[in-house]
């Protein structure tokens, strides 16, 4: 074999082996399995805990609000047998001064309690003291030991106190702001001017702040007006009436003439002149 040949069949000898080679290597290669597409994670947030319910706070109640109407018939029921009671015990001690002028007309003299009496109440109701107890005397101090129409008494203490509802009524029981000048002897006005210290007086009870208010009309020079009036109507054997004597209370109040003119409001919007008869 010529060296010619011997190379052709070298070569197509290695032209098979490789061909047997590269189908081996194909059989024993795996194609890549297609794995699935993989769903993205999603995290889920753990459940709450479940906890017992908590009550919730109440709010406060508001105090209910009481009708106009409540209010007032609450105010005049407490009120009136108060200002009745005032006038009935005024009505009394009228009655023992009438019996000491009758002993005066008739030149008896006086006991040592009369005398007493007599000076006590010169002394209470702001009168001037003479020598000595004559009819003059008594006749003057029966125009202030007087009774005063409840009207007037009613309709004074509703616009002083705000129907009973004033911080001085709620507080210290003072009805009509009366004022007082010793330290502590009441509340002081949160509105009080500086350089002035009167404090608004302070009383036990209603009935207190209403015999102080009769006093204080009865004795008071700022009032006179009232009892001017007031003697005119018994001189005409007139009942008293609340509104012609509220016109003797301009000085009862810095609003003066307006005043007056609510006082009367306030008597002839509640009927109040249907007590007057006194």
């Amino acid at each position: 074999m010529t060296s010619k040949n011997q190379q052709l069949l070298l070569t197509t000898f290695l032209l098979v082996g490789a061909l047997v080679i590269a189908v081996v290597s194909y059989r024993s290669v795996q194609l890549p399995v297609k794995l699935a597409p993989v769903e993205p994670l999603l995290i889920v947030a753990p459940l709450p805990i479940k906890t017992p319910a908590q009550p919730m706070a109440e709010k406060p109640l508001s105090p209910p609000v009481i009708p106009v109407s409540v209010k007032k018939e609450r105010f005049f029921s407490r009120l009136i047998p108060l200002v009745q009671q005032q006038n009935e015990a005024t009505r009394q001690l009228q009655q023992r001064i009438l019996v000491i002028r009758q002993l005066l007309i008739l030149e008896q003299t006086l006991t040592a309690t009369d005398q007493q009496l007599i000076n006590h109440l010169i002394r209470r109701y702001r009168l001037t003291k003479t020598a000595s107890v004559d009819i003059a005397l008594i006749d003057l101090l029966l125009t202030r030991v007087d009774l005063l129409p409840p009207s007037l008494a009613l309709a004074q203490a509703a616009n002083e106190s705000a129907w009973g509802q004033s911080r001085f009524a709620l507080q210290a029981n003072n009805l009509y702001g009366q004022w007082c000048f010793k330290v502590g002897c009441g509340l002081v006005p949160k509105s009080r001017p500086e350089g002035m210290n009167h404090e608004v007086a302070s009383y036990p009870s209603w009935q207190q702040s209403v015999a102080a208010y009769f006093l204080n009309l009865n004795s008071h020079p700022a009032y006179q007006p009232l009892r001017d009036i007031r003697a005119g109507l018994r001189q005409q054997n007139l009942p008293l009436n609340g509104e012609q004597l509220a016109v003797g209370l301009e000085k009862y109040s810095a609003r003066g003439s307006v005043y007056v003119e609510s006082l009367q409001k306030i008597i002839r919007v509640n009927n109040l002149a249907a007590l007057d008869q006194i």
